[in-house]
């Protein structure tokens, strides 16, 4: 590992939400489009199926923003420590 640049937990913790929002969004979409494959062709498996992948994307999209949260705080604490080593 370089250790001229070390990450901080806050930019962890955006880069993580950034991802999980990301794959929250799309499992919502497929969920959706899923639940409408479902009722078109009258398959029960793939309307469940569908409510399923949109309640996964949900819960993804949630941490996301838990996640952008944490680093917003965390950047704070880190922003705040600076300014007292000065």
């Amino acid at each position: 590992m370089d250790n001229k640049y070390h990450r901080t937990p806050a930019e962890v913790a955006a880069e993580s939400s950034i991802e999980h929002t990301g794959k929250g969004v799309l499992n919502t979409v497929k969920g959706s489009v899923r639940q409408a494959w479902g009722k078109l062709v009258g398959s029960p498996q793939h309307r469940v199926g569908g409510k399923i992948d949109e309640l996964k994307g949900r819960a993804q999209v949630g941490l996301g923003k838990l996640e952008a949260k944490e680093a917003e705080l965390e950047s704070r604490a880190f922003r705040d420590e600076k300014e007292d080593e000065l």
